[in-house]
């Protein structure tokens, strides 16, 4: 099943190359953000099936957007990418709601395994 993302990085450079990822695996970006409110909006107006989020952002955090969208829809499935491998961070992310944690630089085929893995789970 072809997922329709929201891809959220700050670094411009790690979204084209999320946005590559996704068509070559066979998924649509709906929208792309780099901060928390843009973020929060983009999945108000896109209602994605999953959401690449980063836990660093130009405005904002991660994690704080996690609760945000959450609070938006708490059926919302979002996968945290992140450069910070530290445990107490992923604990965090996975309490607060996150399906999983991809580390920084993305594997294809670990994304791609996470995202047959979410695309197949009920919502």
């Amino acid at each position: 099943m072809a997922l329709r993302v929201l891809v959220v990085d700050d670094s411009p450079v790690t979204r084209v190359m999320l946005l590559e990822m996704l068509d070559l695996l066979g998924h649509k970006a709906v929208a792309e953000a780099d901060a928390m409110d843009t973020a929060v909006e983009a999945y108000k107006n896109q209602k994605p099936d999953l959401v690449l989020l980063d836990l660093a952002l130009t405005r904002g955090d991660g994690l704080s957007t996690l609760k945000g969208i959450r609070r938006i829809d708490g059926q919302a499935r979002v996968l945290i990418i992140s450069g910070n491998p530290q445990q107490k961070i992923q604990e965090e992310a996975m309490n607060s709601g996150a399906l999983g944690f991809l580390s920084k630089p993305i594997n294809m085929k670990e994304l791609s395994a996470a995202l047959t893995r979410i695309g197949t789970e009920p919502r």
